[in-house]
Order: structure tokens, then sequence, then C-alpha cells
């Protein structure tokens, strides 16, 4: 069977996007989403790692929920396909929808710093909410169902299905360099497109190593690492609505057209091409 991919967005529900791919060999370079993320395993197995939760092979019918910001990557093993579906939620649109059910996650000391990884990635192994998530993709993808219908289920199978299953297990850090973290923050979200080791560690007076292990400790990427996928999500944000694939390059100062390609397809699983043109 060959490889596909699609994927279901709309402008008047700009608050999800989701995929499908089938029989895929793409192996996914360790990443993370501004997004509240839902995967489901539909055929074949692959291996779920994060610096913020267990290593474990998930199977067919198994739910993967991965919170806004943490790093992660599900692969297939060597000379194995896997088919799957991925869902991405905006963070604030879900978190208005938790405030609606009264429902309350995630508390802790950094609660107010944004960008930042929260709560732990969770497996869910339960053959009723995989058959709710695939049943809700089906509606999304359906091109006879309104709007107005896909927005109902969306919010109907997240309340009554999806959200009930889900484990909120906050991240509980060590403190390693804690007093560092507000600022480290306030510079990336200021200049993160121009991160320099050696400049980013002058500004915060502590030395590259000391730098290199905050990052790891608390986004589980160096800071190369972040550099790039933060770079490869804004890239996501402009191709969404129609942004040129050479300016966005451009904008984001990639050597070339064909490195953008690369990064972006290690991160993604699909080329700048492919994303720009699934709506």
């Amino acid at each position: 069977m060959d490889s596909t991919v699609e994927f279901w967005t709309h402008p008047a529900m700009p608050y999800v996007e989701t995929r499908r791919a089938c029989q895929s060999r793409i192996c996914y370079q360790s990443h993370s989403h501004p997004t509240f993320s839902i995967g489901a395993v539909d055929e074949g197995q692959s291996c779920f790692s994060s610096a913020f939760g267990k290593n474990e092979i998930i199977k067919a019918k198994s739910i993967v929920v991965i919170p806004a910001h943490v790093e992660h990557s599900c692969n297939p093993f060597s000379n194995q396909a896997w088919s799957y579906q991925m869902m991405h939620l905006d963070a604030a649109w879900l978190m208005r929808l938790l405030n609606e059910l009264e429902i309350e996650i995630g508390k802790t000391c950094t609660q107010q710093i944004t960008s930042f990884p929260k709560l732990r990635p969770k497996i869910i192994h339960h053959v009723k909410v995989y058959e709710a998530f695939t049943e809700l993709n089906n509606i999304l993808f359906d091109k006879k169902i309104s709007l107005f219908e896909k927005e109902q289920s969306l919010i109907q199978v997240l309340t009554e299905i999806l959200i009930p299953n889900f484990e909120w297990e906050s991240i509980s850090f060590s403190g390693y360099f804690q007093q560092y973290l507000p600022d480290l923050i306030l510079h990336l979200q200021s200049d993160v497109e121009d991160l320099s080791l050696t400049h980013l560690a002058e500004k915060m007076k502590i030395s590259r190593y000391a730098l290199i292990r905050l990052f790891k400790h608390y986004f589980g990427f160096t800071p190369h690492a972040y550099q790039l996928n933060h770079k490869i999500n804004q890239a996501r944000e402009r191709l969404k609505v129609g942004a040129d694939i050479a300016q966005v390059a451009y904008e984001l100062e990639f050597v070339d057209q064909s490195h953008f390609h690369r990064v972006f397809k290690k991160l993604t699983g699909v080329t700048p091409k492919q994303y720009s043109k699934k709506a």
C-alpha cells in the first residue's frame, strides 16, 4: 500500500488542525508544538519518547496525549510502516473549554510563563476512546458535514469522552538554575530568531554549559534544537495563511530553501509544499 497523508483545517475553525497518515515510514526528529496534541495509532506500532515521560511502545488503538510545548518524538520501527492520526488544538481555545467545564489543570509555580511545558504526556490504552477520536476525525474530514456540526462534534467528543480520560499530571522540576528561568523565557520571546549561545550566556551571566543544561532540563532541547523547533512552528503558522515558501525560508533565516525543506520535514513529517497545500 502506498504512503499517503491528508490534512483537514478550515479558516472558520482555526483552533483545530488534524491529519491522517497511512503506511508512513517518516521518522520525526524530537520536536514540540505550541498546541495541545492528540495522536492515535491505527495500524502498526511506534516508539514514543519524551524528556518528560517514559519511553513506550505504542500499538494500534492507542491514544497519545501531548500537552503544549512538551518535547517528544514518535517513530515507526526500522523498515516498518504505521498509520496514525494527529490532531492539534489551540492551547488557549482548549483552556477556555476547560474553564467552561470548571476543570483546572497544571497548577505549578511556572503557570504564568508561556512557551513552557507544564504537563506530562500520557498514553491511553482504551478502545472506546480511540474509536471516539477516530469517528471525530471522520466527521472533520467529511466534506458533506457542515462546519456547525463539526464544531459541535469536536466539543461534544472532547467534553464527554476524551477529556474525562486524560490524566493531568504536572511536571515537577528539580529547581536547577530556576532563578534564571524567567529571564531566559523573556530573552527567548524577544529574540529567539537570532539566538546565540555566547550572547545569551553573557546576557544571563551564566556559562554556556550551564545554559545548555538549563535548556535540556526545562525544555528537553539543546538551545540550537529549540531555535529550529521554534522557527518551524513559526513557519507552520505562516504557511497556514498562504505565505510563499521561499519568502518564509528567507524571513526565518534558513541557509536556503533546501535547508528549510529538510528541517521542516524532519520536524513535521511532511514537506513545506505538502503542508501549505493542506487547506
